[in-house]
């Protein structure tokens, strides 16, 4: 049985919880399930037009010429434009750090093969395409470079001229005595790492239909977009247009993971609606693009890593030294994911001390973008392969070095060394729990007769801390600066009762949709059918960022009880009001208002409701005839970074462990899972169904990132991958449905207890499988130390001996 602490959420007025906690239905499923849901590439506009772009096929270019004319006079051709379109009608995007952008279409040189050269509108698809083979464009080719290591050299080609380097940014973060402890140390375990690209690859691209208005020089894009408001804000900077000129309209979307481009087919469609009189216009990203420079590609690094050890297993140092290739740009933020480490830097271990030296270099290969996760899977591997290293020095399990080193339940809160709080936790319980699910010792057993008969059996044991709720505070060191990321919802209710609640993000796969009706109905003691979830354009939405860093969860819990709240007291003092009673004697239960001290005499929310908006004349001084209200929810105890980046840079800190055991094929190299557990402590579970769903679908996205997936360059800078025959994904035949349990150490800092829960397995899969081939590696005195460890590349390395001799 699960270990449970549950304490009853001061915030809700009613005495038992009927949806919160509970795995109720998902209110969104209805729809997708009936195939009813308007996702973006469903939606026509009247006069339509559609987009189609050219790309580079040069990595590194200088653009001599471009001569549309021949296109321009094609068959359903309204229009086309290329970069002197773009040079003066755009500005290149924000980037971090800043001067690092693009333009949404190359201008002068190409930097990455896949950037947009031209586009075409015309009246369908078919015909757009055929006119862009009548693009004529002239290139002067340019030296590219390939990775860091060419990038940095003194005499190497300048992806951005204009800035005079490659290097990108440089930081170098100390925390605590770092070369003491090393000095002191029995023990450095050190290893050279290389996580190569993997991608979300969601199974809807990105999508975008635009239209400017150009009479009052407006602008209006539905889209597949994770975060409306950002892209909206970021639309009015690129296109030079007041920011309340921008509209954005968010679809459901088919999956995102933070791959969801869509900042340049945003300003490419828009640009040709400009030059079409105002006729909208679509672009639907096929899959060949989105592989190519899409948004998919994320932490392409090269890591040097060491742990300072005493020689009873204590950890008490962690130096690491990455370079992260981010491609030819910082347009997609890929330089935030190197920053977000610094949250959860040393896991979930008492590590004294630490250093992070971090160099951000441009190359020729595609920009960087956001991945689920966002900068610490690659990271935590980094961190557990190296505890489990220490442990086969030491000649300790692997299990146990983690229990040894763990923060103990009565330290937390507990502050890592770069800053950042962890609010609660118990993982030895986590651990104890994991380990009898999967039955460790007999695991071991297993494995040991396995090794008796010459197979490769491993087991991996990693556990990981997954931050919750972001700051932008955690990456102003990388030219983020902010405290504070908002969440803001309106919830009303009219005449019958019915409450509806706007929200400024989309379907997306995590049921959010779900939680929020699941917390607005026991708030308000109404059934979850009374509730209404929907989004809101970007012009009068509240404040909001949506999905991202584990957050939208608790970020929309708390501000729909904030705005719960509000309409309480408004509902009590109209009650009050109307019953000539104390306004402290009027409370909320079940879905009414009545007086403490005569429980008869009350009145309901519709008909609360409907004399505010009926019998204005009936309300007390100051209160309008309006039953909604508005909150916008940040995370509480934030603040700014010191020099060193150290900063309370997330508000929560679940965990999990998982236990995986692998065999890997001495013929072929494949590796076999042969069983997974999963425990995890993401604190209040608000939608059970909902927790079990992300840790599957992150097991799946690991297991690729650790077995199959890698975006493949050569040596000219060619990317090798351009459909899913090259980019390898795994199917429900390689994922494995794991065993899964958890624990409840409820969050004392967030609403209702709750800890963010949508990346977690992705920090933790791909460490555990990693960690379980060394240890089936092990006896031939062998190490997998880059991912994916495709077949081929374990192949190769068990191999690598006869090769040698031969």
């Amino acid at each position: 049985m699960a270990i449970e602490i549950h304490t009853l959420p001061e915030h809700m007025p009613n005495d038992a919880l009927r949806y919160v906690g509970k795995p109720v239905n998902r209110v969104e499923d209805p729809a997708l399930v009936s195939g009813t849901v308007q996702f973006i590439d469903n939606l026509s506009l009247p006069g339509m037009l559609h987009c189609a772009i050219l790309r580079s096929p040069h990595p590194h270019a200088r653009i001599v010429s471009v001569d549309v004319s021949a296109a321009l006079a094609a068959e359903g051709v309204v229009a086309v434009i290329s970069g002197e379109d773009v040079k003066r009608w755009c500005v290149p995007g924000f980037t971090a750090p800043e001067g690092w952008g693009n333009y949404c279409m190359a201008v002068d040189k190409v930097r990455f093969v896949g950037e947009p050269v031209a586009a075409v509108a015309a009246t369908s698809r078919y015909l757009a395409e055929d006119a862009l083979e009548l693009l004529h464009i002239e290139y002067e080719t340019l030296t590219p470079v390939c990775n860091p290591e060419q990038a940095m050299a003194p005499d190497a080609p300048v992806v951005f001229e204009e800035r005079g380097t490659n290097v990108m940014l440089h930081r170098d973060y100390t925390w605590g005595e770092v070369d003491r402890v090393f000095a002191e140390a029995d023990h450095i375990i050190s290893r050279r790492f290389r996580w190569n690209r993997v991608g979300a690859n969601p199974t809807e691209t990105f999508g975008c239909i635009c239209q400017w208005d150009l009479a009052d020089n407006s602008l209006t894009c539905h889209g597949a977009y994770q975060t409306p408001r950002f892209m909206a804000i970021g639309r009015a900077a690129s296109l030079q247009l007041p920011a309340n000129r921008v509209r954005i309209v968010t679809h459901p979307q088919g999956g995102g993971f933070g791959g969801k481009g869509g900042p340049r087919g945003t300003d490419i469609a828009a640009l040709l609606s400009r030059k079409s009189n105002g006729r909208p216009v679509k672009y639907i990203e096929d899959r060949m693009e989105y592989l190519l420079a899409g948004g998919g590609q994320s932490w392409d690094r090269y890591y040097d890593a060491a742990l300072a050890v005493k020689a009873d297993g204590t950890v008490t140092g962690f130096r690491v030294h990455l370079v992260d290739d981010q491609g030819a740009g910082a347009e997609g933020y890929g330089t935030i994911s190197a920053a977000k480490p610094l949250a959860a830097f040393t896991g979930n271990y008492r590590i004294e001390a630490a250093s992070y030296d971090l160099t951000l270099v441009a190359t020729n290969r595609a920009p960087t973008y956001p991945y689920r996760g966002y900068g610490p899977p690659p990271h935590n591997l980094v961190l557990e392969s190296l505890m489990d290293c220490t442990a086969r020095e030491l000649g300790m399990d692997p299990a146990e070095l983690r229990r040894q080193n763990f923060i103990r339940p009565e330290q937390f809160p507990y502050t890592v060394p770069s800053g950042n709080e962890y609010d609660s936790g118990n993982y030895e319980a986590v651990l104890d729990r994991v380990l009898e699910i999967a039955d460790y010792p007999a695991l071991r057993a297993r494995q040991a007769a396995a090794r008796a008969e010459g197979r490769l059996v491993g087991i991996g044991v990693v556990g990981t801390v997954e931050p919750g709720v972001f700051d932008w505070n955690a990456y102003a060191t990388v030219g983020v600066p902010g405290v504070g990321v908002p969440e803001g919802v309106k919830v009303g209710l009219d005449v019958f009762g019915n409450v509806s609640v706007a929200v400024g993000f989309s379907l997306q796969g995590q049921g959010q949709f779900t939680v929020a009706a699941q917390v607005v109905a026991d708030y308000l003691g109404v059934d979850m059918a009374q509730v209404k979830i929907s989004t809101a354009s970007s012009d009068v939405a509240l404040p909001h960022f949506g999905q991202g860093g584990s957050r939208l969860g608790v970020a929309v819990t708390g501000a729909i009880l904030g705005a719960c709240e509000k309409l309480n007291a408004m509902f009590c003092k109209v009650v009050a009001h109307v019953m000539q009673a104390p306004e402290e004697s009027i409370v909320l239960r079940n879905g009414r208002l009545y007086r403490v001290d005569a429980p008869e005499h009350g009145m309901s929310l519709a008909e609360i409701a409907g004399l505010m908006l009926s019998r204005s004349d009936l309300l007390p001084p100051g209160v309008e005839p309006c039953p909604e209200a508005t909150y916008v929810w940040t995370s509480p105890n934030r603040n700014a970074p010191d020099d060193q980046g150290r900063c309370r840079s997330y508000l929560t800190a679940a965990n999990a462990t998982h236990v995986a055991l692998v065999e890997i094929d001495r013929d072929t190299g494949r590796t076999h899972i042969l069983d997974y557990c999963i425990v995890d402590d993401c604190g209040t579970r608000l939608n059970p169904a909902n927790v079990e769903g992300q840790l599957q679908g992150g097991v799946a996205q690991g297991v690729g990132a650790a077995l199959y997936e890698e975006y493949v360059y050569n040596d000219e800078c060619q990317p090798l991958v351009s459909t899913f025959v090259d980019y390898l994904m795994p199917t429900i035949h390689e994922v494995p449905m794991t065993r899964k349990d958890h624990i409840v150490t409820p969050s004392p800092v967030s609403p209702l207890g709750a800890k963010g829960c949508g990346e977690g397995a992705m920090h933790t899969t791909p460490a555990t499988i990693l960690c379980a081939i060394n240890d089936a590696l092990a006896p031939l005195g062998k190490e997998m130390l880059e991912t994916p460890a495709s077949p081929h590349r374990l192949w190769k390395l068990l191999h690598e001996d006869q090769a040698t001799s031969a």
